[in-house]
């Protein structure tokens, strides 16, 4: 007995026609049916299965997070540490940076110094090395009282403006209102004993020029007497017997250093004084006051000759200036942290300003050292006498012999 399929088309028992074989082949199966009971099993199993799902994501994710999270720390840790080192690197190369702008700056400071230490040293060789004495006016006088004082009187102008433009030109970048001395010692080629020196006296004290210029013609006057008092060696006047005009005066000064040894000098010195505004000025000096000073030595004298063979020859040559500058001080009478006060008042002074040269010429003759030295010291003691006659003139005291 044959099974029947589910799929076989049912047999009604009766002969079939032709189109009904063709329907039966054509014959559609009805769908297949799945019962509720099956879909809800598969759904019950589906909800079951997803929270379990979800619960590993949701734990997988946050760990995820919190290692990702972890890593940004570091990142961020190791970031900072980076940005701390390149700041101290950047520290440190702006310290090296000016480290070595600094060292830039000494070898450029030292250099200059060097070259000023070069020039100072041309300058040193260039006056010791140098005879001098040919850039000196030659003064040579005769017998005749009247010639020779014609002879005096028409060189006094040259010398004075000579003067003038010298100590303006030797003083032009120098602080006028500051005190300053700068002394040299040396000695020649040709065997002479030098000094010169340069020196800026302010003279607060002084209320006008005249005062202090009274100072210097009182010293070129009564040069004997400063030699005698201030070394203590005995120096008398040979031409004491003429009687010029007071802006040109000769001193022909014989001085005993001991039984055997005396000291030839023969110097003229040409002053003048202008109250009116009529005399030289300078760019920095102000007001109508200027006085000038100075003095040369005769280079030969017919009626006072040197002693060469017996005497030691000594000359002298100076330039005085005194005349008013600008000096600005701090206000003191305004108080801390007023708007006055950094402002500074402007005041007048008196400044000297002069120039020395005093040679001691190498005699035919041996001369101690100690004697030589004694001589030139002397004369810087007689140099600097003349500030001494100065301030007693401008304090209005009388110089007394040992004041000189």
């Amino acid at each position: 007995m044959q099974r029947s399929s589910p799929f076989a088309v049912p047999n009604t028992g009766a002969p079939q026609s032709s189109s009904a074989s063709i329907s039966n082949l054509l014959w559609t199966p009805p769908p297949l049916n799945v019962s509720k009971a099956a879909k809800s099993e598969g759904g019950t199993r589906h909800k079951q299965l997803n929270p379990e799902l979800r619960t590993r994501t949701y734990y997988r994710r946050k760990e995820e997070k919190e290692m990702l999270e972890k890593k940004l720390q570091a990142m961020n840790i190791q970031l900072e540490h980076l940005r701390r080192r390149n700041q101290s690197r950047d520290g440190n190369d702006e310290v090296v940076t000016r480290l070595r702008q600094n060292q830039e700056l000494r070898d450029s400071i030292r250099g200059q110094r060097i070259v000023f230490a070069n020039t100072q040293s041309i300058i040193s060789e260039f006056l010791r090395a140098e005879d001098h004495s040919r850039y000196e006016p030659v003064i040579r006088l005769g017998t005749d009282p009247r010639d020779r004082y014609n002879t005096l009187l028409s060189m006094k102008q040259q010398r004075l403006e000579e003067a003038f433009y010298f100590l303006a030109e030797r003083s032009r970048y120098m602080a006028i209102d500051t005190e300053f001395t700068d002394l040299q010692r040396f000695q020649s080629d040709n065997g002479d004993v030098c000094l010169a020196r340069f020196d800026i006296k302010p003279l607060p004290k002084a209320q006008t020029v005249r005062q202090a210029f009274d100072g210097v013609l009182k010293f070129s006057y009564n040069l004997e007497i400063s030699i005698s008092d201030l070394i203590g060696d005995i120096t008398i006047r040979e031409n004491d017997d003429e009687d010029w005009d007071s802006s040109v005066a000769q001193h022909r000064l014989v001085t005993s250093i001991s039984p055997n040894v005396k000291v030839d000098m023969n110097n003229v010195t040409f002053t003048q004084y202008w109250d009116d505004g009529s005399g030289p000025r300078t760019d920095r000096t102000i007001g109508d006051e200027v006085g000038i000073a100075v003095c040369n030595y005769v280079e030969e004298d017919e009626l006072y000759p040197y002693h060469v063979t017996e005497r030691v020859r000594q000359d002298i040559t100076f330039h005085v200036m005194v005349a008013k500058y600008p000096r600005r001080r701090p206000n003191l009478s305004a108080t801390a942290g007023s708007p006055n006060a950094s402002y500074e008042t402007q005041e007048d002074v008196v400044v000297a300003t002069r120039w020395t040269c005093l040679r001691l010429r190498k005699p035919p003759f041996p001369l101690d050292d100690d004697i030589a030295a004694h001589i030139r010291d002397g004369m810087e003691q007689v140099g600097q006498s003349m500030f001494t006659a100065i301030r007693h003139s401008v304090s209005g005291r009388l110089m007394t012999r040992k004041g000189m």
